[in-house]
């Protein structure tokens, strides 16, 4: 009778963690860096000796529907993928029992989503294009070595943008000594405005990872005239922004289906399972924004540089 209750426990066990896994995966609004993700996620799933039953919902049309979907989800799926900061906000006041993963989003410890990025608590971990901002200051400082102050750009009710002014503004003044100046708005013309008022009074522009200012950064770069424009994310520097470091979000698609994967057939815990960042990401220079300044890769960043235009 022991045998025969081990061997049933066991077969069991050996049911769960191998028949197809149910899973959602969804984001609210449009943004490029989606389906970078979502391309790194399937082609990497696709690796997997299990297999995993994916239903995909785009572009939602509110974060409302995106809640509605996810409590469904929750009675339905075995786990759930919500994409940007919108859907990591929202985890913030939504409570989900199966286990999340959140992507293509800022900071999650300063959007309240988990409370540690090693070791997150509850059910909920994934991965975050956040980057540290010291490394772009930097590199910054490498272009322009006699730079005295900076104007950051970001949208308005923007849930990433008080967590770039944050980080920035401390940077700059307390490590760099350099002046920060800001101007946050939801309307493209105040934004241009202040771009022609202060461009001649500070040596640079750092425009938030934002859709305001990344889809318009072309026009922004043009107001700017000879003052160089850098950006936090990679649709700016598409689009006219000299350059910026910038997370592969294609690269952490694969590691988000890795840490599905754990949980969902390794049994992980997700505390066991950290958030993930991209520790090596690429370093973009628009290069006609670089030649129409008339302005030289530092040697120190030569050998790291990926070009890139619209």
């Amino acid at each position: 009778m022991k045998k025969f209750l081990l061997t049933f426990f066991f077969s069991i066990l050996f049911f769960v963690n191998t028949h197809a896994k149910d899973i959602g995966i969804a984001w609210e609004g449009k943004a490029s860096m989606q389906d970078a993700i979502l391309k790194g996620f399937l082609l990497n799933s696709k690796t997997f000796k299990k297999n995993l039953n994916i239903e995909i919902k785009k572009e939602l049309k509110s974060v409302k529907e995106l809640k509605e979907l996810a409590l469904k989800w929750d009675k339905e799926k075995d786990a759930m993928i919500l994409l940007r900061s919108s859907a990591a906000k929202m985890l913030t006041y939504t409570k989900t029992n199966i286990p999340t993963f959140i992507g293509g989003c800022n900071h999650p410890v300063a959007l309240g989503t988990v409370d540690n990025f090693l070791s997150p608590s509850g059910n909920i971990t994934g991965v975050t294009y956040y980057l540290n901002k010291k490394p772009t200051l930097k590199m910054i400082k490498l272009f322009l070595p006699d730079m005295k102050s900076i104007l950051f750009l970001g949208e308005k009710n923007h849930f990433s943008t008080p967590i770039e002014q944050k980080e920035t503004k401390e940077l700059l003044t307390s490590i760099f000594k350099i002046e920060y100046n800001e101007f946050i708005s939801d309307n493209l013309e105040d934004i241009l405005e202040e771009v022609k008022k202060r461009k001649d009074n500070v040596s640079a522009i750092i425009l938030g990872n934002q859709a305001l200012v990344s889809n318009n950064a072309r026009i922004i770069a043009s107001t700017a005239g000879k003052t160089p424009v850098f950006s936090y994310g990679k649709s700016a520097i598409k689009n006219g922004a000299l350059a910026g470091y910038v997370a592969d979000d294609f690269k952490l698609g694969i590691e988000l289906s890795e840490s599905v994967y754990s949980v969902l057939y390794e049994n992980k815990q997700i505390k066991d399972v950290p958030i993930k960042i991209d520790t090596q990401p690429i370093f973009y220079v628009n290069k006609t924004t670089l030649d129409n300044l008339k302005m030289k890769i530092p040697y120190r960043l030569k050998n790291k540089v990926v070009f890139i235009d619209k």
